[in-house]
């Protein structure tokens, strides 16, 4: 069993067919369905079914797919590691943050990090904190900003960088009726808020139905920047992390402050345990603990 056998069969579970993953890996057909079999001999099992011209990984293959994933990840870990001994600081690091970190900090945190690790490929994606979750656990990204999870994460080293308040959010103008709203009393106002699979919605939704609150209609959008840009210019609020209400804008909003009803979320750094370091993570984690380390969400 070899390296390229489990490069070959995750390109191939990936494309589910057997023709664009030899393309994908400049093999001929024949070779790559060759080396797949020959990994199947090994572990004695199929490990795709065909559909057509296509094939479906079967309940064997997936397993095979999420240890295979696991191994080639670490594997390139170490080649990082090791070429930035050789040659200095340098490679790809990935990070995973969840959407206000994206919209607040990660412009300074590139930065911060580019002017200390010039040579190295930085690539910051915006994920939901599950997703960030399992690509850390994974080893498809080097860190994660997540929020914390119950007393612990399994076999993931969670960092505390700071707590995200909550504020209702609205433009100046329409104070009056957001003050109406929080008394639990009649208003105007409409709600603009994020989907429901958003943990964020999940907690504004749990604070409605807790504290009575009235809500006549939701428009929901999928990104923090368009809320309220939507709130600045509508009859509408929004109940989201104290920090976006403070973002540059021509026309500051109105902020109230919901510390008493809403209990701060606790945002941290996310690592895998017993998993070897990349010196440009080391880099970036301190940058982390020194930007946002008691910074108020």
């Amino acid at each position: 069993m070899e390296l390229r056998h489990f490069r070959y069969f995750k390109v191939v579970a990936e494309l589910q067919h057997f023709h664009q993953a030899a393309d994908a890996l400049c093999i001929s057909q024949p070779a790559l369905s060759n080396q797949i079999k020959q990994l199947e001999d090994e572990l004695g099992t199929k490990l795709f079914n065909r559909v057509g011209r296509r094939v479906e990984i079967s309940e064997a293959g997936s397993l095979v797919l999420a240890s295979i994933t696991h191994i080639l990840n670490d594997v390139d870990r170490m080649k990082d590691a090791v070429a930035e001994i050789k040659s200095g600081v340098a490679g790809t690091l990935r990070v995973g943050v969840i959407q206000s970190v994206n919209a607040l900090y990660a412009q300074e945190l590139a930065l911060a990090f580019d002017s200390m690790c010039p040579n190295v490929s930085l690539c910051i994606e915006e994920l939901s904190n599950d997703e960030i979750t399992t690509k850390v656990e994974q080893g498809e990204l080097d860190i994660g900003i997540g929020f914390a999870h119950g007393p612990v994460y399994k076999n993931l080293a969670f960092t505390e960088l700071f707590k995200e308040k909550w504020s209702l959010i609205c433009s100046l103008s329409h104070a009056d009726s957001a003050k109406r709203l929080l008394n639990s009393e009649a208003h105007d106002l409409k709600a603009i808020l994020l989907p429901n699979h958003f943990e964020t919605r999940r907690i504004v939704n749990k604070y409605f139905l807790e504290h009575n609150i009235p809500v006549n209609n939701i428009t929901e959008l999928n990104s923090i920047i368009r809320i309220l840009a939507f709130v600045r210019n509508s009859r509408s609020f929004t109940i989201l992390p104290s920090s976006f209400a403070a973002l540059s804008s021509t026309e500051p909003l109105q902020s109230f402050d919901l510390s008493s009803a809403i209990t701060p979320r606790v945002v941290g750094m996310l690592q895998a345990q017993n998993r070897i370091t990349k010196r440009s993570a080391s880099i970036f984690a301190n940058i982390l603990s020194e930007q946002l380390s008691g910074s108020l969400g």
